[in-house]
């Protein structure tokens, strides 16, 4: 069911910033940019760290407001079969849905200390 951890999100202030330490440093590749098709900008990157290993940055200003003492935003499990995962919260509004902009199957739910989880199915129709 979960095959790993595909990626943490977090907030950023500074797009430029996570390139500078992840991209240029860590040599980690953008593999998706999250853009606002109403106004072309970029909110977001999701980062290659490894084969199966991801990190999720999104801007904390604009529509994306996150307290930046918090930046912790989601955990993301890579499940093998969505509607299985999603059969385990039966007492939970679940709607599985495709991503805005990488249209990769996903839906979330929340823990026991109430930290948003995240699982998500790649298929053909994901764009990384």
């Amino acid at each position: 069911m979960i095959l790993n951890i595909s990626h943490i999100s977090l907030s950023t202030n500074s797009l430029k910033k996570v390139e500078n330490f992840y991209v240029k440093k860590l040599k980690f590749k953008i593999v998706h940019k999250f853009i606002n098709k109403n106004t072309n900008q970029t909110y977001g990157y999701f980062l290659k760290i490894s084969k199966k290993n991801y990190l999720e940055f999104f801007l904390s200003k604009g529509n994306h407001k996150k307290n930046l003492n918090k930046p912790f935003r989601h955990l993301c499990f890579d499940v093998d079969n969505i509607y299985k995962t999603k059969s385990l919260f039966k007492n939970k509004r679940i709607t599985i849905k495709r991503g805005k902009t990488d249209n990769i199957l996903q839906f979330f739910t929340k823990d026991n200390e109430g930290n948003i989880v995240e699982f998500h199915q790649k298929d053909k129709k994901a764009k990384f």
